[in-house]
């Protein structure tokens, strides 16, 4: 085979190989949300008030060990660590929301 084809092939299969990752870590994703979420519930109870970087690197922590084995090694713990953030924002800014009273 010409080192062309090879590297058509090559390069095909890395285009696939990374849409397979990325659409598998889309679906995990969304029930990651929910476990994300009971984590951060959980780490709350674990730890004392201030020892929130703690907290942050135990939720991180279990939501890297929910992730399936070949995943882990393509998904970053800075990129955990962001989904985590995000999933925290999302959950403070609902339970912070004060509705406007309509003036009567």
């Amino acid at each position: 085979m010409e080192l062309q084809t090879i590297l058509g092939i090559v390069i095909v299969a890395i285009v696939v190989i990374t849409f397979i990752i990325w659409l598998a870590w889309q679906i995990k994703k969304k029930g990651l949300k929910e476990f994300a979420t009971e984590m951060i519930v959980k780490a709350e109870d674990m730890y004392q008030q201030g020892e929130n970087q703690e907290k942050l690197n135990y939720v991180i922590d279990k939501v890297i060990a929910m992730l399936p084995t070949p995943l882990q090694f393509f998904i970053t713990r800075e990129a955990v660590k962001k989904f985590v953030q995000n999933v925290f924002d999302t959950v403070k800014k609902a339970l912070d929301y004060v509705p406007k009273k309509e003036e009567t």
